[in-house]
């Protein structure tokens, strides 16, 4: 598995980094149909770590298997 380094002067990438360091409350919805809603701790060239409410650990997503990412605050 090739790792690219996190390219901080992609739109996306600084729009996702806004989102964690604003607190904004995501949904990100997964190939499978799930739909995981919280907010995002940090992100890194293969994962996104999301705190959702309802759980004391943070959910890893491969940043990979993401098909939509929403702000929903």
């Amino acid at each position: 598995m090739e790792n690219h380094p996190l390219n901080p002067s992609l739109p996306g990438v600084r729009l996702i980094q806004g989102w964690v360091r604003d607190e904004i409350p995501l949904s990100i919805e997964l190939p499978n149909g799930l739909r995981l809603e919280g907010r995002l701790l940090w992100q890194d060239p293969e994962f996104l770590a999301l705190e959702r409410p309802d759980s004391p650990q943070p959910v890893l997503i491969n940043r990979r298997a993401v098909l939509l990412i929403r702000p929903l605050g």
